[in-house]
């Protein structure tokens, strides 16, 4: 018996030991085989900061722990989050790894899961990430006689807590989020039958569609049991209760889960609802003085649904909404909105979706003395809608106080009154059968004010327009925005396909305007790239990218323009009045006449954001005259980059240009991506202080240089990957004459030649020009000059003065034939004499040039040592040349 305890004890013992070694041993193993293999299925990247595995911590469980686990897209979604979770755990039924009826997974936990589910406009998922299968066609089946698989899944509670969930559609515009998050289901999977116990709570809520929030701040609860047959996929609810703010919705019926469809027999509903609750789900309201507000009314909802969802096809289904006598008061203002009334209706027979109806069929408010009343139709959705709606009623702005919370340092006036009816099919508008569509009615808004802090404050003098089938006509428009003033009348056609379905909106209007400061509007522009919030941080990111100017491609309109003044960066543009054209995506302007930097100006050209709105298409061709050079300097950054020295540029000047352009996000212009072409002309220039020209000077020992005042300058340039380079151009300053070409860069290097053409007597008389390199960059030039061209000039040059002089005549053989009678003495005598005269030419030239500098003294040394070397040669042709002329003269002589 003792030895039969000590072998248990040791058997127990061992398994202990396994217990406790076997996990710490393997963890590092299996955590890298996890990865490999999940990594291997997905497109995807898993990760994970830590694997436990327990024998003992819910003995006679086991458990697996992930800790910080991460789920990361690939492209076309790279760096997303999709999934990330603090921690999440695991707990099995050790005795079931050992037998045939599958596993029984006792527990499931989540701990601060944070979801991040992305759809594409081209309908592609950041969720689809398991990677296409490679089974060959009909693998998946198996043998005909296989044995049915015994594997079962039984979880038996399953949570997750302080969960962040976050949803975008780019298709459709639609933005979800709710933080935190927490569900628990508890129920045997294993069983055919089970009760489902199920607690879900969602709080901050957030919904948004099509730029509209539906639901902000928003709280839900749901607290079901629900009967589960999963032999057969039937859920049938029973004791349940569905909870949207205050809001309670009471469910029943079934729905069965089928091969190939859905079956449903559902209700829900909620009676007598106070309109207080109703007015919870309105972001407006729940966030705004919500305690402070009493209202009245009630609401009641019911909804159906029966029959098969299969495919495309729909089951019949009614939700109906009806608020009766609604009204509200906060108690801190003296009035109330009421008479409020509601009947609305959403209905499909069953079959397809065309079918649905949307009819509100009542809609009546009162508010401060005004009232209100709309109605609405439409069916036929999907193959060619079918509408009418009707808007009649005043609405006194600035009655909005006595009876809603303003924002602080917010005030609201004017009058709306609008009296309006529009009906018809969708085909008709497309196909422009005006005369089938029924719309008449007019729309006026006078004195309308609205003033916000740091927004600049909104005025509508007075606007109004009236409609039929075929053109809604702006009689006037007066609106003022901040500093800035607007004036247009004219006509759109189209309209109703536009406001309806975004189609192409065309027409032509009349704008004037005294001032448009276009900087005060888009410095209170809304930043595009949205704060980051708890939801968006834990599973990636939502930055959108900050936005140029969009030009909509359904518009097609013509715009006659008187702009007295336009502001826009640190431009001032005056006088402004011609043709501008949207049609496209693109704004063209067509031979624009304006008043630009000090002078007059035309323009026309384009800008489109059609193929990239990221990167505005810019073209332009400019005609410039009577311009200055400071005011340009001044009031574009694009010269200050390219051409600083505009900035100690004196004058006017006239500029023709053409140039394309891709602009940033910023509406500033992508220098690399610039190219134009042009030519500027200037009757008078003034430059001085110009570090360039000064080093210029100096290095020539010319004060002249110092100070360009030059007349008649006409400079053709290029711009090309974000250089301008001139072609050679003149410049004349006094009795100096400059030639110049080169190029300027965006890293304000220069690149110039210059060629200097020097007064008489500047440098001894024997050099006409030099040569100048102008390097560095403006503000620290680098000066190089052509000695060796200098030298070559100035040899030639004395050379050519020298032996002239010194031998009386233009060829050494009239000299030669004059002294034909004693030519050997007269030879020797000449070239003693050119040889002795050079000697002194060359000590009178270094002597002289001193005092000139030293590029004068240099190119008088050069010039005298070429001199007496040259005076040689010449004495040496002297002789021999005397000893041909012998040779001639006495072969005559015999």
């Amino acid at each position: 018996m003792k030895k039969i305890v000590k072998i248990a004890a040791i058997v127990v013992a061992v398994v202990l030991v396994i217990a406790l070694v076997a996990p710490m041993v393997l963890r590092g193993k299996i955590a890298e085989i996890v990865k490999r293999e999940a990594n291997a299925m997905l497109d995807a990247r898993l990760d994970f900061e830590k694997l436990d595995i327990s024998l003992l911590r819910h003995f006679p469980r086991a458990s697996l722990d992930l800790k910080g686990l991460t789920l990361v897209g690939e492209e076309p979604f790279a760096g997303d989050t999709i999934v990330a979770a603090q921690r999440i755990s695991v707990v099995v039924n050790v005795m079931s790894l050992f037998g045939d009826e599958g596993f029984e997974v006792t527990k499931i936990i989540l701990s601060e899961p944070a979801l991040h589910a992305h759809k594409l406009a081209d309908g592609r998922v950041n969720w689809d990430v398991m990677k296409a299968s490679e089974e060959t066609p009909g693998e998946e089946e198996g043998p005909a006689d296989a044995e049915p698989s015994s594997f079962r899944l039984s979880v038996r509670d399953f949570r997750i807590s302080d969960a962040s969930i976050r949803y975008e559609d780019d298709s459709t515009g639609m933005r979800f989020s709710t933080a935190p998050l927490s569900l628990r289901l508890r129920g045997d999977m294993s069983a055919d039958q089970t009760d489902l116990d199920l607690r879900l709570t969602a709080k901050g809520m957030r919904l948004v569609s099509g730029g509209i929030p539906m639901l902000s701040g928003a709280e839900a609860e749901l607290d079901a049991v629900i009967a589960a047959d999963l032999a057969n996929s039937r859920f049938t609810f029973s004791q349940n209760k569905l909870r949207l703010n205050a809001i309670e919705v009471g469910l029943d019926g079934w729905v069965e889960l089928k091969d190939d469809a859905v079956a449903m027999d559902v209700t829900a509903g909620c009676d007598k609802v106070q309109f207080k609750d109703v007015l919870s789900l309105v972001p407006a309201f729940y966030t705004r003085d919500f305690r402070n507000l009493a209202a009245g009314g009630e609401l009641s909802m019911a909804l159906w649904a029966r029959g098969e969802m299969r495919g495309a096809a729909l089951p019949a289904f009614e939700l109906r909404t009806e608020v009766r006598n609604g009204s509200f008061q906060y108690s801190s203002l003296p009035k109330a909105v009421d008479g409020i009334n509601i009947d609305a209706r959403i209905a499909n027979p069953g079959g397809v979706a065309d079918k649905t109806e949307l009819d509100l069929s009542k809609f009546t408010l009162r508010m401060a003395g005004n009232s209100l009343s709309a109605s609405a139709y439409a069916t036929n959705l999907v193959s060619d809608p079918t509408f009418r709606a009707a808007v009649d009623g005043r609405v006194d702005l600035g009655a909005v106080k006595e009876v809603y919370p303003l924002e602080k340092g917010m005030e609201l006036s004017g009058l709306i009154t609008a009296d309006v009816k529009v009906s018809g099919r969708m085909s008709d508008i497309e196909k422009s059968r005006y005369e089938q569509i029924g719309a008449s009615g007019t729309f006026v808004v006078e004195r309308l004010g609205l003033t916000m802090p740091e927004l600049p404050a909104v005025h509508i003098r007075r606007a109004a327009a009236t409609i039929t089938p075929a053109a809604m006509t702006l009689g006037e428009l007066g609106l003022t925005i901040g500093r800035s003033d607007l004036a247009a009348n004219g006509q759109l056609s189209g309209y109703i396909g536009y406001l309806l379905r975004g189609d192409m909106l065309s027409g032509r209007l009349y704008v004037k305007s005294d001032l448009l400061d276009l900087n005060e509007m888009m410095n209170v522009m809304p930043d595009s790239a949205p704060e980051e919030t708890p939801e968006t941080s834990s599973a990636g990111t939502s930055s959108e990218p900050v936005q140029a100017l969009k030009v909509p491609r359904n518009l097609n309109l013509s715009l006659n323009t008187e702009l007295q003044k336009v502001l826009f960066q640190k431009m001032t543009v005056s006088g402004i009045s011609g043709e501008m054209r949207v049609a496209g995506g693109a704004l063209s302007l067509e031979r624009l006449r304006m008043q630009l930097f000090g002078g007059s100006a035309t323009a026309s050209g384009s800008y489109s954001t059609a193929a990239d709105p990221q990167r505005p298409a810019l073209k332009l061709s400019l005609g410039l005259s009577g311009a200055s050079f400071s005011k340009t300097f001044d009031e574009l950054e694009m010269v200050q980059k390219l051409v600083p020295l505009f900035a100690k540029t004196g004058g006017d000047y006239s500029l023709s240009l053409d140039m394309t352009t891709a602009l940033d996000p910023n509406m500033e212009p992508d220098l690399q991506s610039l190219s134009a072409t042009g030519k500027i002309k200037s009757a008078n220039i003034h430059i001085q202080n110009l570090e360039a020209f000064d080093a210029l000077a100096k290095a020539l020992d010319n004060d002249k240089l110092r100070k360009i005042e030059a007349k008649d300058v006409a400079v053709r340039f290029s711009i090309r990957d974000g250089r301008i380079t001139t072609q050679p151009f003149d410049l004349k300053m006094g009795d100096i004459k400059i030639n110049m070409s080169g190029s300027t860069g965006l890293d304000q290097t220069i690149d110039y030649t210059a060629k200097v053409a020097l007064p008489a007597g500047s440098a001894g008389g024997i050099l006409e020009s030099v040569n100048v390199g102008i390097g560095g960059t403006f503000t620290s030039p680098k000066i190089t000059l052509g000695v060796k061209e200098a030298a070559e000039q100035a040899v030639k040059n004395v050379i050519d003065q020298q032996i002239q002089k010194l031998t009386g005549s233009e060829s050494l053989g009239e000299e030669i034939q004059k002294q034909a009678d004693n030519l050997r003495k007269e030879a020797k005598r000449a070239g003693d004499k050119l040889v002795e005269a050079a000697e002194a030419q060359r000590t009178k030239l270094v002597d002289g040039a001193k005092e000139k500098g030293a590029l004068a003294k240099l190119a008088a040394e050069k010039a005298g040592d070429k001199l007496v070397e040259e005076a040689k040669k010449q004495a040496d042709k002297l002789s021999a040349e005397a000893e041909r002329q012998i040779e001639k003269l006495t072969a005559k002589q015999e």
